[in-house]
């Protein structure tokens, strides 16, 4: 039901990410914030660096995120025109993502076994139509409803998943910079006593070079403002 349209390649459906050069720079990563925070668990520091760099590479466009909204949506459609255990098979997986949220939620029904999940009892099929098509229709009003902005007013559009945003990205580089180092993010934009576009502080030079590193783009301006922000969102 509704299978990706763009062509994609690779095994799981979009282009390889070559992580060969992000390998290399991790541990240099790793090394500045021993500079400032002594003793630091690399091991768990490089698991969280490497899943926000596969994030800045694209990698949050593999799995459900590899389907639009739209083809999600039509799969739902498709599966509540002709509704029943075998058409689950066919739902795309983003569409069987938001049926399985949807499962996870509601009061187990009554054909549930005696200790049984209402998500067990999907993969193993044993829910009823009627079950099945009520939770495809509260999936697509889940994924019908539009995010809400900072001000709290539903937004224009769905917008890109937030592990697709900078600001995501920064937040989280400069999370890790407190946990690791033991010392608060600090947002100094001067140096020398001249005014500096980019981040000047300790945190916002080391998040500026990893960012920039992984876009192959020069962001510091922009990293800037969201280390502004994070500090901001802290006090």
């Amino acid at each position: 039901m509704t299978r990706p349209r763009a062509p994609r390649t690779g095994e799981d459906g979009v282009e390889p990410i070559d992580v060969s050069q992000l390998v290399a720079k991790v541990p240099v990563w790793l090394d500045r914030l021993g500079e400032i925070g002594g003793q630091i668990d690399r091991d768990v520091a490089a698991a969280e660096l490497r899943h926000i760099a596969m994030s800045m590479l694209g990698g949050h466009s593999q799995g459900t995120e590899a389907l639009t909204i739209r083809e999600a949506k039509d799969g739902l459609l498709g599966f509540l025109k002709r509704p029943g255990t075998d058409a689950t098979l066919r739902l795309n997986s983003r569409a069987e993502a938001a049926l399985l949220d949807v499962l996870w939620l509601i009061p187990p029904p009554p054909e549930l076994a005696h200790g049984q999940s209402t998500t067990e009892a999907y993969l193993e099929g044993h829910l009823t139509t009627e079950t099945l098509c009520a939770a495809a229709e509260d999936a697509l009003i889940r994924i019908d409803t539009p995010r809400l902005t900072r001000a709290g007013v539903p937004a224009k559009g769905h917008g890109r998943p937030r592990s697709d945003t900078l600001e995501w990205a920064v937040g989280c580089l400069c999370e890790l910079w407190e946990r690791s180092t033991g010392t608060n993010v600090t947002s100094w934009n001067s140096s020398h006593n001249e005014y500096s576009s980019t981040s000047t502080s300790p945190a916002g030079i080391w998040v500026t070079e990893v960012i920039t590193a992984l876009s192959g783009d020069h962001l510091g301006s922009a990293v800037r403002r969201h280390v502004d922000a994070f500090v901001r969102g802290r006090k």
